[in-house]
């Protein structure tokens, strides 16, 4: 409650504001950031707006991943691979809105996203033509060969600053379960929110790296930027028998920014190493 009171508590952006910041093409840098430290870092972000939709300051995402019989999405990636794609359908359950996204990372780190608006009768119905069409629009044959292969949610919420051309958004209770499952949510990320930062070009010394700098329990990976998918997350979360062996430090930074977020008052030094 506590944490809702302090998004309340400041200006708040509808979409048609922020325009100047949908940042398409983008920067982005991630970190994770234990729950409890939230109010802090709110607190140090004194500039920054809350966007609120539907009289709301968070929301619902519901995400459907796709990739192909040899997982072309995630060899790219745990192969560092500059220029990479993921496709995803993403939901807003607070609006209803649902879109078809491409995101593409050119070789100067860059990420682009095209989207279009799904009108499906359910949010993850099978794709229809047009947008088998729009995937190979961008991707070429491989898009025929993309099925779906994860399910996530969390919750978000967005900060922005107009001045400085940028977003934050914070995702929490982040959890992953196979397609049209019904089996349990798995949540690798229980205690942190995953921190997106958005912008328009690197900045290294931004208010967000200010903020998360001065808390007094920041240590090991917490608060730091973090090589990191969600996505990739989700897929070694619920098969771990696919190849990471790349991208194994990751995963273990990920792992020891869970526990210390878990338990913050415990820290040996084979955690923060």
């Amino acid at each position: 409650m506590h944490l809702l009171n302090l998004l309340n508590g400041r200006p708040h952006l509808g979409l048609e504001d922020i325009e100047s910041v949908a940042l398409m093409d983008r920067y982005d840098s991630k970190f994770l950031v234990p729950e409890h430290w939230l109010s802090h870092t709110l607190t140090e972000l004194k500039d920054h707006a809350v966007l609120a939709i539907a009289d709301t300051v968070s929301t619902t995402y519901r995400n459907l991943y796709f990739d192909s019989p040899d997982n072309v999405c995630v060899r790219q990636h745990v192969r560092g691979k500059t220029s990479r794609f993921k496709v995803r359908i993403r939901h807003y359950a607070n609006t209803g809105v649902t879109f078809l996204e491409v995101k593409m990372r050119d070789v100067y780190g860059k990420t682009a996203k095209h989207r279009v608006v799904r009108t499906a009768s359910t949010w993850d119905a099978p794709l229809n033509d047009a947008e088998r069409q729009f995937l190979h629009l961008h991707l070429g044959n491989v898009a025929s060969t993309l099925a779906p292969v994860l399910e996530s949610q969390f919750e978000r919420f967005t900060l922005v600053n107009l001045e400085e051309g940028e977003r934050l958004t914070f995702d929490l209770g982040v959890a992953f379960k196979n397609p049209g499952s019904e089996e349990d949510w798995k949540t690798p990320l229980a205690h942190v929110s995953v921190v997106e930062w958005k912008q328009n070009s690197v900045n290294h010394q931004g208010s967000l790296i200010q903020a998360l700098r001065s808390h007094p329990e920041r240590r090991g990976p917490l608060g730091r930027p973090l090589r990191m998918s969600k996505y990739l997350l989700g897929r070694q979360t619920l098969q771990p028998h696919l190849d990471f062996k790349t991208y194994r430090p990751a995963l273990r930074d990920m792992s020891r920014a869970e526990s210390l977020a878990a338990n913050p008052t415990f820290a040996p030094q084979s955690i923060l190493r």
